[in-house]
């Protein structure tokens, strides 16, 4: 009984570590395609270890490539919570990223101290905004917001495509080839680390945006009613709170912290925008909520994972010679299984087949402590 019971509870704990392990079995494919093109499984872990954390320049890369992915992470894992299952991460990101720009442009007289608050700021209602789309498509006409935060990424990639191809950009004569915007004022960018491998100060936003989401989710009524409105709506109707009402703001926080993590992107790194900016972090950003399982605190060493993938991965390109393609195969592979494991995790099948191994469990456990203390008396 205690063997079953030991089992059982192992068994519990890996469904529970499923997203993790997905990860691990990315890595473990990522590792046969490389040993397919001939190289070394050994070599490509210790140059992707190397390329993410070699060095402190190194370090500072790594963290800039993780700040975005917190970021959007955090706002993603808070709309999981509430039962919005936002998958619009990059065309938001990419919005709130154009938001900064325009809002850089219309304050760029202002001090710093104020402007560069305002241009985050702009970038947060400008996501915010773009999520608001699938709020009301959902609300007023049904569609499912998985659906319309999918085909909305299109939108909003192409959108701003098109803003700095055509209205915003920079039409100098030092300008002649990669469509970009003008330059953002000096006072209007993130302040930088160069000692550190340019590191920006977007990576203390982020930490303190997984804090505070963090203490949002778990230690406030709202992360309470969040909670239980994305467990159980109908509950949440009963207990006299309004779980649309909760979905909209989580979709909305979701939408806004991913237009911030777009805005940072901007202000820290590039001081521009650029045509095709940032492709692919606001998927990143999905797995990385994913891999946390919607825990705004597990975001932190989710996107330090996926920020070190990101920024190892250029470093392995040059030390085992293996070209960006299959790069982009072993990342796509370690996103397909932490979904996968993400899946088995919250799976209402899955958990129902626990409950009835533990009502299993608990049914000759509780006959036998029966019949001892009917011996006993």
């Amino acid at each position: 009984m205690r063997k079953a019971r030991f089992n059982r509870s192992i068994l519990a704990i890996l469904i529970r570590l499923a997203p993790v392990l997905g990860a691990l079995a990315g890595v473990g494919i990522g590792a046969i395609f490389v040993v397919t093109w001939g190289a070394d499984p050994g070599h490509f872990v210790i140059e992707l270890l190397r390329g993410a954390f070699g060095d402190p320049n190194k370090i500072g890369a790594t963290l800039n490539r993780t700040t975005p992915l917190l970021i959007a992470g955090v706002g993603t894992a808070i709309a999981f919570r509430g039962g919005a299952f936002n998958v619009g991460q990059e065309g938001q990101l990419h919005i709130g990223a154009l938001g900064a720009v325009a809002v850089g442009f219309a304050v760029k007289d202002w001090p710093g101290i104020i402007g560069l608050p305002v241009v985050l700021l702009g970038s947060m209602v400008a996501g915010a905004a773009f999520a608001l789309i699938a709020a009301v498509l959902n609300l007023w006409r049904g569609v499912h917001e998985v659906l319309s935060t999918l085909l909305l990424n299109f939108v909003g990639v192409f959108f701003t495509a098109y803003m700095v191809s055509g209205p915003f950009r920079d039409t100098s004569h030092l300008i002649t080839g990669h469509p970009q915007t003008p330059l953002m004022p000096p006072g209007l960018r993130l302040p930088v680390l160069r000692e550190f491998g340019f590191i920006h100060a977007g990576i203390l936003i982020g930490i303190v945006v997984a804090l505070i989401g963090s203490y949002l989710v778990w230690w406030t009524p709202f992360g309470f009613r969040l909670r239980m409105s994305g467990l159980s709506p109908e509950a949440a109707w009963a207990a006299g709170y309004n779980p649309k009402r909760i979905f909209t703001t989580g979709l909305l926080i979701s939408g806004a912290l991913s237009g911030l993590a777009g805005a940072v992107e901007v202000t820290g790194i590039y001081n521009r925008l650029l045509f095709g900016f940032g492709e692919g972090l606001g998927f990143d950003a999905l797995a990385v909520a994913l891999l946390a399982v919607s825990n705004p605190l597990a975001v932190l060493p989710s996107s330090l994972f996926f920020g070190a993938l990101r920024a190892g991965s250029l470093s392995m390109q040059r030390g085992i010679g293996v070209p960006s393609v299959v790069l982009n195969v072993i990342r796509g592979a370690i996103i397909l299984f932490v979904v996968v494991g993400f899946a088995l995790s919250v799976s209402k099948r899955v958990q129902k087949w626990l409950r009835a191994a533990e009502g299993k469990m608990a049914g000759p456990a509780a006959t036998i402590e029966g019949e001892a203390s009917g011996a006993g008396s």
